[in-house]
């Protein structure tokens, strides 16, 4: 397979593309606690198999400073262990950009003679050439969590990051077409918020009425950061009813703000902590859709054991929309009136007692 340039209408073109398939997955069956498919672990979107010859994997992730990236280690640790697969070594990059440490990490890797190596990058590009010296080792590649653009990665599992930022906007347009929404992107360079933030602006478009100040990239990701930035941009625009986040600590800052201003806002932004869950369901948060990590770290786990052994891969989706062939999970709004019944447990927040410390 050819290495691909991304241009932004390609970029966009891959998440669309993607938004399909993620819609058809959607299909499969309801995602709520009530549900007696909720016991499923996999939440019916592959069946689980138990692999027939050893082999290991290694994990190098981008940080750990959420449950999404903790959820994703929780599951691939949970689904090894059940699925009687190796998992040698798990290492964390620490935060988006710091590539040379994953390098390093990714080359240790290499020394650990892994069957797969499994990367949730720190960055969208620049790893092609640590990858394909992976492979002339004899180790894959597998990605999860959020894309990267290289073409030696063998397969990747991830979601929808454009049609995360279209839910959020539908969700605002519904509750008020007309209001005024502030917009903090989040971290330049991070092709997930870019993503997000074009699937948010774009989609608010199609709600007449809707006014979306534009925000600038930058920051990080954090609670201060959100703090900060809300609060600036709630004190120069008395109008605003909403404030789009990417990302739930951003959020969570940008809700603290309006709390602080005793102002009538509500907070839009995708994945979930158990701090928020609270706070989701007093009506701080009007909107998050779930980034169910667990369930992503499980998918990569139960295809590296399909490719091994030369098994059917179902919805792996082939396309040029990204340089490897890719699965997504479905997006799932959690509100006010879901917040309840929605299975943090099986989707995002690993248990409580789960440390990453003895898998490092």
């Amino acid at each position: 397979m050819k290495r691909l340039t991304f241009s932004a209408k390609e970029r966009i073109k891959f998440v669309a593309s993607a938004a399909a398939l993620a819609l058809a997955t959607a299909l499969l069956g309801p995602a709520h606690a009530a549900d007696a498919a909720s016991n499923d672990r996999l939440q019916g979107l592959i069946e689980p198999i138990k692999a027939e010859k050893p082999f290991k994997i290694g994990v190098t992730l981008v940080h750990l400073h959420d449950d999404f990236w903790k959820g994703i280690a929780y599951g691939i640790q949970d689904e090894a262990r059940r699925s009687g697969v190796e998992l040698v070594q798990v290492s964390v990059a620490g935060a988006y950009g710091n590539v040379r440490e994953q390098f390093a990490q990714l080359s240790a890797l290499k020394s650990l003679g892994v069957d797969y190596a499994v990367v949730g990058a720190a960055s969208f590009n620049g790893y092609d050439p640590v990858f394909k010296d992976l492979a002339s080792a004899g180790s894959k590649v597998l990605a999860v969590g959020i894309p990267v653009n290289s073409a030696s990665v063998t397969f990747g599992v991830g979601q929808d990051e454009l049609s995360i930022g279209r839910v959020l906007a539908k969700k605002v347009c519904e509750k008020d077409p007309n209001a005024t929404v502030l917009t903090i992107p989040g971290p330049a360079g991070a092709e997930w918020t870019r993503l997000r933030y074009v699937g948010f602006t774009e989609e608010a478009k199609n709600c007449d009425g809707l006014t979306v100040l534009p925000g600038a990239f930058g920051g990080n990701v954090g609670l201060s950061y959100g703090l900060s930035q809300a609060s600036d941009l709630l004190l120069r625009n008395p109008e605003a009813k909403f404030i789009y986040t990417p990302e739930i600590s951003i959020g969570m800052g940008a809700a603290q703000a309006v709390r602080q201003q005793k102002r009538d806002v509500q907070v839009v932004s995708s994945s979930v902590v158990r701090e928020a869950i609270p706070m989701i369901k007093d009506g701080r948060f009007l909107g998050v859709v779930s980034e169910p990590g667990i369930i992503m770290g499980r998918l990569i786990v139960q295809y590296a054991i399909r490719d091994y052994e030369g098994k059917d891969m179902p919805r792996l989706n082939k396309d040029d929309s990204l340089p490897y062939p890719y699965v997504l999970t479905p997006p799932e709004l959690i509100t006010p009136e879901n917040a309840d019944t929605h299975p943090y447990e099986i989707y995002e927040i690993p248990p409580a007692d789960w440390s990453i410390k003895a898998l490092q």
